[in-house]
């Protein structure tokens, strides 16, 4: 039943799986590796609260599990649940020292509006994936909270430059430009597929993120994508 499970959950029917994996619960011992699956299942289907409490279990069970640690913080950051979310996710990156556990540190901390501590957790992410855009996104992003335009715009030209840039990366350019204070550059970078009038929406837009005063509510105005 597991193997099937973890087969209808890599598929993508992540309700399914997690119903299967509940089932297998009640056929076996307490697991706290099937706990983890189900709450990877559940968060997968969207269901963060019911995902929090399968982690939970998992650390009843077994309160070193990582995965567990990693999972819970990820609910808990998806429930808003910040401060809670940086605890057990500080915890987990550096043991699992994986680009999501880093990533979703990273976003916990910039959150809190901890400028410094995120950039460090973007920047191990980055070590793990120095050619994934979100990743690389998520640390110019950090830099750009922190005011450090220069290299937020570099590491976000080295992002548009690549072929697996997509539509998200390029609107994240215009606003790490617009923040940078560099509106020239952000009306006329070269973006494929992006009308103008989108693209001064995006500027607009921009432009109200930077006139946010809290650095904390700006963070969350900008978005930062929480690895999968």
């Amino acid at each position: 039943m597991l193997g099937l499970a973890d087969d209808i959950n890599q598929r993508g029917d992540h309700a399914t799986a997690a119903a299967m994996y509940e089932r297998a619960l009640e056929m076996s011992d307490d697991s706290p590796d099937i706990h983890v699956r189900l709450g990877k299942a559940r968060l997968a289907a969207g269901n963060a609260e019911a995902a929090k409490e399968a982690f939970r279990t998992a650390l009843t069970l077994d309160i070193e599990n990582a995965e567990a640690l990693l999972g819970l913080g990820t609910a808990q950051l998806q429930l808003g649940e910040v401060e809670g979310a940086a605890r057990n996710l500080q915890k987990a990156a550096p043991e699992l020292d994986t680009r999501q556990a880093w990533s979703r540190l990273g976003v916990a901390h910039a959150l809190l509006g901890q400028g410094e501590a995120a950039q460090h957790a973007f920047a191990e992410a980055v070590t793990l994936a120095p050619r994934d855009p979100d990743t690389l996104t998520n640390l110019a992003l950090a830099h750009s909270l922190a005011g450090e335009s220069a290299a937020a715009v570099t590491l976000m030209q080295r992002v548009s430059d690549s072929p697996l840039a997509e539509q998200r990366h390029f609107r994240n350019l215009i606003l790490v430009l617009v923040l940078a204070q560099d509106l020239e550059l952000a009306a006329s970078a070269t973006i494929p597929d992006m009308p103008d009038a989108l693209r001064q929406s995006l500027i607009e837009r921009a432009q109200r993120i930077g006139e946010i005063p809290d650095p904390v509510e700006r963070a969350r105005a900008m978005g930062l994508a929480m690895a999968r």
